[in-house]
């Protein structure tokens, strides 16, 4: 039987032996974008918090695309790109790790006469957007999981 630990390692037939969730491309990518998650989170939850605050700036999280993950993240993943052939084409190189930077966010759509500027609207709107992609995150790792334990015999799992 697979156990998962709380130190993200799959601990299989309770024997101690366990492998490091992390080491898994997909997992560590789901986990980080998990964590981001949390800190945007963290972040809409203090430009609610501060609605009333003269002079106060909504804050955001600068956006990673997809894209920009798998281009520049090679000993991050797991995957490296290689040009095995004089015809493939080379990469980008490596990727800037500044995804957890803080941004003020974009245009205001309206600012209090006290020089306030959070949009409660729009700030609850990326709150539940955030919400959402949590719970993807969320049940694409729990998935995984399961995979795993399947692979490795258990016939336990969600």
């Amino acid at each position: 039987m697979a156990r998962l630990q709380r130190s993200g390692a799959l601990e299989a037939g309770g024997q101690g032996m366990g492998m490091d969730l992390n080491r898994i491309g997909l997992l560590k990518a789901i986990t980080q974008r998990m964590d981001w998650l949390g800190e945007r989170q963290r972040v809409l939850a203090e430009n609610i918090a501060n609605a009333d605050t003269p002079g106060y700036k909504p804050k955001d999280l600068k956006q990673v695309s997809f894209g920009e993950l798998v281009r520049g993240s090679g000993s991050q993943l797991g995957l490296t790109a290689r040009v095995t052939e004089p015809g493939h084409l080379r990469g980008l190189g490596g990727r800037q790790n500044d995804h957890w930077k803080v941004v003020r966010s974009a245009e205001a759509y309206e600012t209090a006469p006290n020089g306030n500027a959070v949009n409660l609207e729009q700030q609850m709107m990326n709150v539940a957007e955030t919400q959402g992609d949590h719970s993807l995150m969320t049940n694409l790792y729990r998935k995984q999981v399961t995979m795993l334990r399947k692979a490795l015999g258990s016939r336990q799992g969600g």
